[in-house]
């Protein structure tokens, strides 16, 4: 038999199960909040009849659910309470004292017809056919009729491209023209132009907040954006002038391999990870066009994939037979030569690599490092007897320092045994040796610290401008000559406009038009570079 209780029982029963089973947070209390309501509904309206007798549960939730739907109000159903948002459909309009009809574009309404192409009829149109322009027409006037308080239409008057005048749909010109026969106006001037009103293009503009009637706001929070809008072009500053409320603890734990894409670009990682703004996403355009060569990107994947397959001792037929299946290489006589030039260098590469790095297989070690009020956890990989051995098939840049130098300094950290405390980096153009580090904790400790501080706030360091700044103070000690040049890498000049430090993304957008080459550039670029340098030894090929 099915349990039969009191409601007041049912209601008590099914609170408790509300508050031991969902927990509260800001996100559904609302949905919570109506279940409760719903509950206390029933339970007075029982009261107001004095209903005692026992129901069964089925009951309960035929009445919730009922109780709940009228509290929802039943968005979207025709007539369901409040405002009704619908189409335009011939036999519906019904007297209401509000009347508002969006989107009277000259495009949209009255609507266009567009038959199919095996509607005869749309091209024999005769007299007594049904034309969906006069119905449109019609239900126009209809909507007038039903207005009986306010009428409210809007439509797009600007293009967003130039500016220019867009015209409203022909049956609300229509209704302009009517309005300006039938009234005038004192000054001689258009009866109209006192019903039209035309909305600024921001949301804080001034005249939502002016005090007239016809434009005003609610939002508040564009009243202080008003205030500063008019007062001139204002000295530009960065994305962010202070510092954002300090991470959670759990960003105290980073990977070595999260610390090295920070050091690449701080600004960088501080948009992406606590802003979550990422400027460069969008769509791709596609390719039009088929490419009988490659460019800088798709080379140095290229030789990458290549190295690859030459160090697991593949031949290099069956290298060339999955650069062509992979759709790497162009096709004919083209895609021949490009394997060639690559295949050069690849094997260069190899052998140079070889020598250090006799077999792919390497050994490897688990990183947990606990410096001050941070942890350091990876997988260090690249291991051998003489050292830790980094590569990579391009030119020396400033991130390869900075990589090489993050594990150098974990290894040091570690000194594992059987293992030398030195690091070997191969490049295409110079082999960079690292000899060991007297106390490694300390400098690890101190690159944490600034990753903390660029968690916080915009670090002004730039790993191209600041290694170029530094490699010339160590050739010469004159700041003004190594700040000169630090500019050249960041801003570029005639010949290496193209490859600026400052036209990366992120940059732009955390520093804008300011000139971030100051002081605290200086101090950050001798701090992180500047211990690495006095390990170095670099052997030029």
């Amino acid at each position: 038999m099915r349990e039969r209780r009191p409601l007041a029982a049912w209601v008590l029963a099914l609170t408790a199960v509300l508050e031991q089973f969902f927990e509260a947070r800001e996100r559904e209390e609302n949905q919570l909040q109506l279940i409760r309501d719903a509950l206390t509904v029933l339970n007075d309206n029982a009261d107001l009849a004095e209903f005692a007798e026992p129901i069964t549960l089925s009951v309960i939730k035929a009445a919730l659910r009922q109780e709940l739907n009228v509290a929802d109000d039943q968005p979207g159903r025709f007539l369901g309470g409040g405002v009704t948002c619908c189409a335009m459909v011939p036999m519906r309009s019904i007297p209401f004292p509000v009347v508002c009809l969006i989107g009277m574009n000259d495009d949209a309404y009255p609507r266009p017809r567009r038959p199919v192409d095996f509607d005869l009829m749309a091209t024999r149109f005769r007299r007594g056919d049904r034309s969906r322009r006069q119905d449109d027409r019609y239900l126009f006037l209809e909507t007038l009729l039903s207005a009986r308080r306010c009428l409210y239409i809007s439509y797009v008057g600007q293009n967003i491209r130039d500016n220019s005048v867009l015209p409203p749909s022909v049956l609300v010109s229509e209704l302009l023209d009517t309005v300006n026969r039938g009234f005038e106006r004192a000054d001689g001037g258009r009866a109209s132009e006192q019903l039209i009103a035309r909305h600024p293009l921001q949301v804080f503009s001034r005249r939502y907040f002016s005090g007239d009637g016809r434009w005003f706001s609610y939002a508040r929070e564009w009243i202080e954006a008003s205030r500063h809008a008019g007062r001139g072009e204002q000295e530009t500053a960065p994305l962010l002038a202070g510092e954002l409320p300090e991470a959670e603890p759990a960003w105290r734990l980073q990977t070595l391999e999260g610390l090295a894409r920070f050091f690449k670009n701080p600004a960088r990682w501080l948009l992406r990870e606590r802003l979550g703004i990422r400027p460069e996403q969008g769509e791709e355009a596609l390719e039009t066009r088929e490419p009988f060569v490659l460019n800088r990107l798709e080379n140095y994947q290229l030789t990458g994939q290549m190295l690859d397959l030459y160090l697991d001792r593949r031949p290099a037929a069956e290298v060339e037979k999955v650069m062509r299946a992979s759709g790497a290489l162009p096709h004919g006589q083209v895609g021949e030569c490009v394997f060639a030039q690559a295949q050069g260098r690849v094997a260069r590469f190899a052998g140079r690599l070889g020598r250090v790095l006799p077999g792919r297989k390497t050994d490897w070690l688990n990183l947990d490092l606990a410096l001050g009020q941070f942890r350091l956890t990876d997988r260090l990989t690249g291991l051998t007897p003489t050292g830790w051995v980094g590569y990579r098939l391009a030119g020396m840049k400033a991130a390869d320092y900075l990589n090489l130098w993050l594990h150098h300094l974990a290894l040091n950290v570690m000194a594992p045994s059987g293992v030398a405390l030195q690091s070997h980096w191969i490049a295409e153009d110079k082999d960079v040796i690292l000899d060991p580090v007297a106390e490694p904790r300390p400098l690890l400790q101190a690159l944490l610290e600034l990753y903390w501080q660029g968690s916080r706030r915009l670090l002004h360091f730039f790993p191209k401008s600041a290694l170029a700044y530094t490699q010339q103070l160590r050739k010469e000690p004159n700041m003004d000559k190594a700040a000169r040049v630090a500019r050249i890498a960041w801003e570029g000049n005639e010949y290496q406009e193209g490859s600026a430090e400052r036209n990366n993304p992120y940059y732009q957008l955390a520093f804008r038009d300011t000139n971030p080459l100051d002081a605290e550039f200086e101090a950050l670029a001798l701090a992180v570079f500047e211990p690495l340098f006095e390990q170095i030894r670099v052997v030029d090929e």
